[in-house]
């Protein structure tokens, strides 16, 4: 389980969805100190709602996706699910961390935005290789190339595998 985190946060590294998350993370913060929030307060509950919604949208498509190609396997989805227990799990532990350490929302913004966009990009790279490109703008996939390419190499790997 650990190395798929670890594949995780490279993978947040390389399509820069960690250095947005940062960015976001800390006008967040500091939009977050201008209001003096203490403790879960309704910015936290939208970031998080938010996540929440990408996160769900993602795991659905992925799924289709995954029946579309025929790799889907009740034990892939259930690792889906660990994995994005883990992702709120972790984002809370940063909202912990900023209580702790009196940062306001800097730590729980970065990572919740960082994960957001990360899955943001999965969700838009499912949608293409599902065929549904067509109803959404095009500038919105030539963003998403290399996550949509990672995806395809991924298809067709399953492919050769059986």
């Amino acid at each position: 389980m650990f190395e798929n985190l670890t594949g995780l946060f490279q993978k947040m590294v390389t399509n820069k969805s960690l250095v947005l998350g940062a960015l976001t993370g800390t006008v967040g913060a500091f939009v977050d100190a201008m209001f003096q929030a203490k403790g879960f307060k309704e910015m936290h509950m939208y970031i998080a709602a938010a996540l929440a919604i990408i996160v769900f949208l993602d795991y659905v498509v992925g799924v289709r996706v995954a029946k579309k190609n025929g790799s889907y396997k009740s034990s892939i989805g259930i690792d889906a699910v660990i994995r994005d227990g883990v992702i709120f799990l972790v984002v809370s532990v940063g909202w912990i961390f900023d209580q702790l350490l009196g940062t306001g929302a800097l730590v729980f913004g970065i990572l919740a935005f960082s994960f957001g966009y990360h899955n943001l990009q999965s969700f838009g790279a499912n949608l293409y290789v599902l065929g549904w490109d067509k109803y959404f703008p095009m500038w919105l996939f030539k963003i998403l190339e290399s996550e949509i390419n990672a995806k395809i190499r991924k298809i067709q790997n399953k492919g050769a595998d059986q």
